[in-house]
């Protein structure tokens, strides 16, 4: 029996043994899933602290983009002013149109249409293919007044919307506008001033918030737009202040265009320069593009044919190479030559004077305008002398003013030449030069031997002089140059002033064939006529000496002389420029 019971107690223990250990075990398990449960919500918990607390800015930074992007749009450039502080260039607040396409039903769509092809000048075909695109956000039309825009924004259409941008305006429209230039749809310099400057007168991109819904179209804020439109705290350009006069380069842009349709010219250039530094006062063509109104796209447009035409200047380069031959004592003025009668051989070639001549001084050479005559000087100059000469007076190189598409002319090395081309060189055939290396060759000559370096915009650097020839010869040219305006056998009479408020007025005629394309020979009936001029103060007088370049290019009318149809252009601009500096006191 005590076995039994015996028996019993330890099968009893055993089973409290076995009871006890599963406790303990489930304990254990409990405790091991709590120490879990505690990491995990530790966790989290450490988790939400670091997203909401820690880095709360980077978060919100994430969520800001996914609702806000930038749209890039025409920033403020600075202005453009003339040398008495008049505006040349400016910009202005213009609106932009763009449409959201996710956003117009089709319930709407005819609406837009008709809304934004009869309101922008639009086909209703253009819209419509605007619409079908897969952009979330399109431009329709940008920088248009802003009363026309607003017009389409009272309509109040599902998916349209409008921006201010800054629009690029001319106040004196076409006047100057291939040299000034033209600035691009995104605010960028495309030529003229506004390219070679773009870095001074451009500002940083101006970027304006706008607001994505949840589909990730684009909704426009108003901010950034009326601070754009009230022009306040916006980036903007530098201002750039040029040497041309806005009042005497209008008065050049009136008489060239006239002088354009009298012609009926392919193109007529003008270009004027203050002869004593260099200042380039006034710079026209015709036709001149309008950057206001319109723009077909193409390059030519933007050409600045002044700094970019190159033509053989013909009888205009005489006093230059008389002034070559007269600096290296190689002649003077009274020394005769014979013109031959009109007819001179130079090896397989014949040099013809339309006005033949005998036996005439080298003073009546450059008056009468011969070639047979400057054949002669230039054969004593010799190639190598002739040569450099013509590239100290500046052909053959940039002007320096850094234009774009600037030319720098044809001036071929003197090794290359054959005795005829000393001869052509002579009388400005067989090199091609800019209007812009022709004024400043002058200007040497008006301002006694010395050259002055071009200048379109106004700094506080010195002024920098090349001595070309010397004062005594400058002076023996200018006197020729008078009179071939004066004298009765000078081919410049009808540039000569009725009025000329004691201004002395010397020039030169010219008249070239121009040369084909590929470089053989000349085109057929094609002509370059030119004057060149300048006018200058009374002896004791002080005053800006003037020196202009009047170029009419393939003239279709009566005649094709300089004297005939670029001295009268001439004639009336300096008129008018010297009345305008009487009134003014200069």
């Amino acid at each position: 029996m005590q076995r039994i019971l015996a028996g019993q107690d330890f099968a009893r223990a055993v089973k409290q043994q076995d009871s006890t250990s599963r406790l303990v075990e489930r304990r254990k398990r409990l405790i091991l899933l709590g120490c879990v449960l505690f990491a995990w919500i530790f966790l989290l918990v450490s988790r939400l602290v670091h997203l909401q607390i820690t880095s709360n800015e980077t978060w919100e930074k994430w969520a800001l983009k996914q609702h806000l992007t930038n749209v890039t749009v025409a920033s403020e450039r600075g202005p453009i002013y003339d040398t008495y502080g008049k505006l040349l260039a400016v910009s202005v607040p213009a609106s932009s149109i763009y449409i959201r396409p996710k956003n117009i039903d089709q319930q709407s769509r005819e609406s837009v249409v008709a809304a934004l092809s009869s309101s922008l000048d639009f086909k209703a075909k253009e819209i419509e293919a605007m619409l079908s695109r897969k952009q979330p956000f399109i431009w329709v039309k940008r920088q248009i007044p802003r009363e026309i825009a607003q017009k389409i924004v009272d309509l109040k259409l599902p998916g349209v919307g409008s921006t201010i941008e800054s629009k690029r305006y001319y106040p004196y429209n076409s006047s100057a506008s291939t040299l000034i230039g033209r600035v691009g749809i995104d605010g960028e310099g495309l030529s003229g001033v506004e390219r070679a400057f773009n870095k001074t007168l451009s500002a940083p991109d101006f970027k304006e918030l706008v607001i994505k819904d949840a589909f990730g179209n684009l909704i426009q804020t108003a901010e950034a737009s009326e601070e754009l439109a009230d022009g306040l705290g916006l980036p903007h350009g530098h201002a750039l202040s040029l040497t041309l006069d806005a009042e005497m380069q209008s008065i050049v842009d009136e008489e060239v265009m006239k002088g354009h349709k009298e012609a009926n010219a392919k193109a007529v250039m003008a270009v004027m320069v203050d002869a004593s530094n260099g200042d380039i006062l006034a710079l026209s063509q015709s036709p001149s593009p309008n950057f206001n109104s319109s723009f077909d796209g193409k390059p030519l447009a933007l050409r600045n044919l002044v700094a970019e035409m190159v033509l053989e200047p013909g009888s205009i380069m005489k006093p230059l190479v008389t002034a070559a031959a007269l600096n290296e004592n190689l002649t003077n003025p009274n020394e005769m030559f014979d013109c031959e009668k009109g007819r001179y051989r130079v090896g397989k070639h014949t040099v013809k004077d339309v006005h033949p001549s005998g036996v005439i001084s080298v003073r009546d050479i450059v008056i009468r305008s011969s070639n047979i005559g400057m054949t002669k000087i230039g054969m004593r100059l010799g190639k190598d002398r002739l040569h450099e000469y013509l590239t100290r007076f500046g052909f053959g190189m940039a002007s320096g003013l850094n234009l774009p598409g600037e030319s720098r002319g044809i001036l071929r090395d003197s090794s290359r030449w054959a005795l005829i081309d000393v001869a052509t060189h002579s009388f400005g055939q067989g090199v091609a030069v800019t209007p812009l290396q022709m004024v400043r060759a002058l200007s040497t000559v008006v301002n006694d031997g010395l050259k002055p370096e071009l200048r379109i915009v106004q700094t506080d650097e010195p002024r920098q002089f090349t001595r070309v020839v010397s004062a005594e010869v400058a002076k023996e040219i200018r006197e020729m140059m008078f009179a071939v305006v004066e004298d009765e056998h000078g081919t410049g009479g009808n540039a000569k002033l009725e009025f000329a408020g004691g201004y002395r007025i010397g020039g030169k005629t010219g008249t070239a064939q121009k040369a084909r394309a590929d470089g053989r020979g000349y085109q057929s009936g094609k002509y370059a006529s030119s004057f060149i001029g300048f006018a200058q103060p009374p002896e004791g007088k002080t005053g800006r000496s003037y020196v202009l370049l009047v170029t009419v290019d393939e003239p279709n009318g009566k005649s094709i002389y300089g004297g005939v149809l670029a001295a009268p252009v001439f004639q009336k601009v300096m008129t008018r420029a010297i009345s305008l500096n009487q009134r003014r006191g200069v």
